[in-house]
This record gives structure tokens, sequence and C-alpha cells, in this order.
């Protein structure tokens, strides 16, 4: 077994991550790698770090581009790339000596076009402290499932593009949205749809650093609508390709609904006529689909407050909910 893997690494302004991140890459146990480090127009001296890896290895491959976001730097990796195999690293995480061997030997063994791995969420405060949230909770699990299960799998759980390994036809065709967050979102479907099986374990690989000025923990802006809007387009793709999976995404539509009116009703700006847009939906949502469960008792509550009480007492009392730390 010797196929290539691609791994596409964006690069933004993480001068101090960086280094580790690339060291993780290169020291994978699987060997047969192209690196391709993509600076999207970094300020600092990430440039001059992605030269002195190509100096030092002959595995890793630069593009140097203006700043064009997240989704645009992936895109341009996919553009080059020659590998049998896709792979996405964020340029401020880090990996396992050994998710490359694992996840390529678990698609190989299974026929799988998706190869997942196990990631564990490392919080980094002001202070530089790391707290650790790990999803690998027992002992080692590795299972297969086919199309249809993948996508219900996906529907009922989180999604990035970076814990994985993609067959390369899967990408073909297939770009991330540029100029949008919550890129991973827009596309999964249209991946998991090429796919006759994917293979996940849980053995984590993959360390996702969570700084305080990231995207996923800045404070809320009209960027963060984008989740709303991408659950609201795969319900529209489910209902027409997999209609027996609606009231999956219909209960992951509402989720993102009732996520981005509570993050509306925490920040400064109140965001009118989106505000209203939003509850329109929720309300739409809860009138089609009464009988879908909630995961969590408080997005019951949180979605007959919404439903029923003036928007500006629900702010009133989320903040006042935030602020005694019970939200």
């Amino acid at each position: 077994m010797n196929e290539k893997i691609s791994v596409i690494v964006p690069v933004y302004k993480v001068e101090p991550y960086l280094c580790r991140c690339v060291e993780s890459i290169l020291s994978q146990s699987y060997t047969n790698l192209e690196i391709i480090l993509v600076n999207d127009g970094s300020p600092d001296n990430c440039p001059a770090i992605c030269d002195y890896y190509v100096e030092k290895e002959n595995r890793v491959v630069v593009v140097h581009k203006p700043n064009g976001g997240l989704s645009s730097a992936r895109n341009a990796g996919l553009d080059i790339a020659t590998g049998d195999w896709i792979s996405f690293i964020d340029s401020d995480d880090w990996i396992e000596p050994n998710m490359y061997e694992t996840l390529i030997s678990n698609a190989v063994a299974n026929a799988a076009q998706i190869s997942i791995g196990g990631v564990a969420d490392e919080l980094l405060t002001d202070n530089g402290t790391i707290i650790t949230k790990t999803s690998n909770v027992n002992s080692n699990v590795t299972e297969v499932r086919d199309k249809m299960s993948a996508i219900s799998h996906f529907l009922s759980n989180p999604w990035s593009a970076w814990d994985k390994i993609y067959r390369r036809e899967v990408f073909e065709n297939i770009r991330f949205p540029v100029g949008e967050i919550n890129e991973d979102e827009a596309i999964a479907l249209q991946l998991l749809d090429k796919c006759e099986r994917v293979v996940y374990t849980n053995e984590v690989f993959y360390h996702y650093i969570k700084r305080p000025e990231s995207i996923t923990t800045s404070s809320f802006s009209p960027k963060k609508f984008a989740w709303y809007r991408h659950c609201r387009e795969n319900l529209a793709w489910i209902r027409k390709h997999y209609p027996e999976l609606t009231e999956l995404a219909a209960a992951r539509y509402r989720t993102s609904l009732l996520w981005t009116l509570t993050e509306v009703a925490l920040s400064d700006n109140k965001y009118p006529h989106e505000t209203k847009e939003l509850i329109t939906e929720l309300k739409q949502i809860r009138r089609n689909f009464p009988k879908i469960e909630f995961a969590f008792q408080t997005d019951r509550i949180r979605m007959w407050m919404i439903c029923t009480l003036p928007f500006g007492i629900y702010r009133c009392l989320i903040r006042i909910k935030r602020r005694r730390g019970t939200t």
C-alpha cells in the first residue's frame, strides 16, 4: 500500500503554531505524502516559514496567493493536489504520528471513499492554559457505514473537513464556497453522496485548537448566519434526494436556527431583519415537524420561548442566564 496522500494546509496568521503543525505531518509513520502549504497572504512570518520547509523537505509544496479566506486556500490546494487521497489540516492544529497510516489502512481494508478519525478539542485560554475534551470516551472502535447511514450520521453529528482522508474522486467538481465560514457543512452532503462506504474510528488523531481569536470562538458577526443558511439548503437537498431522512435534516436545521437566534440575543447588535426571518422559519419548522425529538431539553425550552415570547424578552432572559453561567 503506497498510495499518495495530498495534505492541504491553509496558512494565515498562525506564526506561533505553524511549525508544530508541519512537523506533526512530516513525522507521520505513513511517508508517501504531498504537503501543500497554501500561504493565503499571511502578513506575518508564515510565508518565510513555508519557504523554509520547501528547502528542507522535498515533499513540501508552497502556494503563495493573495488573501482570499479559508475556502479559497483549500481550493487552491485542491487545484494542484496530485495524491490519490486528499486531507486537510488547519495550520494551528496538529496530528498524531500514526494518523495517516491508520486512516488509509481503514479505508483500504473496507473499500471506503472517506476515512475518519477521532478528535481532541483543545481550548487555548488567554493565559495559555489548554483545556482538552476528547471524543474517545472508551476503547477504540471502528465502524463502516454505507452511503445512507453515513448521511444520516452527518445529520446528527458535528462535521469538519480536517479529521479525514478522502478519495481524490470524491472532490471532483466540488469546491468549498469562497467567502463563507461553515464551509464544511456546505459541501458535506455532496461529498457523502459520492461514497459507497465511509469508515470511522474514535481513536484520537487530530488535535483541534480553539484559540481566543479564532473564527469559532470569536463574537457573533453577520458571517455566522452561514450555518443556518447551509442547514436550510441541506434540508432542501435531502428532501429532493433522500426524503426518508427529512426529519433528521429538519432537526439539524432547527438546531442551527436556535443557536443563531441565541447568539443574536447575546450580541451587541440586534439584526432586526435577520431575526424576524429566523423566527419565522423556526415557527415553520415547529409547525411542519412537531414530533421531532430534541437532543437537549434546553433546546425545547428555547424554542417555546422564542416562538411564544417577544424576542426582546428572550434576549433579556438569555443574557441573565449567561451571566449566571447556566447556558
